[in-house]
């Protein structure tokens, strides 16, 4: 009698580990790129801290998260860029579910702009990505990319510390709430690291929302671009 081996990719463990309510509480609230403790996580997920201990370690065991130990606490992360563009693409294949069963739309403060993992997402991140790639400033090819000797230039002229050794320099992430790419990877987290710190966005009270502020209007201005909220 024949048989047949099935080829295991591995994926399943993966999946087996965000398939589950608790564990996708907790990793949704390390969707903006922080890090926190164990009883943090725990709070969010609405379980004692010795439930979480065993959720937490099957992410870690699936490569999902990673973890180090300061003190006596244990703080968990996502573990990659990686991770975290297979996170927005579940989120963005659920909304798409969701929207086909007429649920809520999301927050219009998370849709105008808000952070994924380490980079600027929503309306607001659609509008950078696509005015760096009007001017040139950086060159996409496929889901990847990378950044120009004018988009050096311009680093340097806005004082983001980018590191152009870090390869891929760019990527392609899917935004949930538009349904068009935003730029991910180190150039873009670079970006809204000096966003963030220049107080070109702030923090707004929903969770990963962001608001833009007057120097953030201006940081646009200088790209061509009017924000239109």
């Amino acid at each position: 009698m024949e048989t047949h081996q099935s080829v295991q990719t591995g994926f399943s463990r993966i999946a087996e580990a965000l398939g589950d309510p608790i564990r996708e509480a907790m990793v949704s609230a390390l969707a903006d790129g922080k890090a926190l403790p164990a009883g943090e996580l725990a709070a969010v997920a609405g379980i004692s801290p010795q439930s979480a201990s065993a959720h937490l370690q099957k992410l870690v065991d699936a490569r999902v998260l990673s973890v180090w130990a300061q003190g006596r606490f244990r703080y968990y992360r996502i573990r990659d860029d990686d991770v975290a563009a297979l996170i927005e693409n579940l989120v963005d294949l659920a909304a798409k579910s969701h929207g086909a069963r007429k649920r809520a739309l999301p927050a219009e403060q998370l849709r105008k702009s808000r952070t994924c993992y380490h980079h600027l997402a929503g309306q607001l991140g659609v509008l950078l990505s696509n005015a760096l790639i009007r001017r040139r400033l950086v060159a996409i090819d496929g889901r990847g990319g990378h950044v120009t000797e004018q988009g050096l230039a311009w680093c340097r002229a806005e004082a983001i510390e980018f590191d152009p050794a870090q390869q891929p320099q760019l990527r392609l992430c899917n935004d949930w709430t538009e349904r068009v790419p935003h730029l991910a990877g180190p150039f873009a987290n670079a970006v809204l690291a000096r966003l963030l710190d220049t107080r070109c966005v702030a923090p707004h009270r929903i969770p990963r929302a962001l608001r833009i502020t007057d120097r953030g209007r201006a940081f646009f201005d200088r790209l061509g671009v009017q924000v239109p909220f």
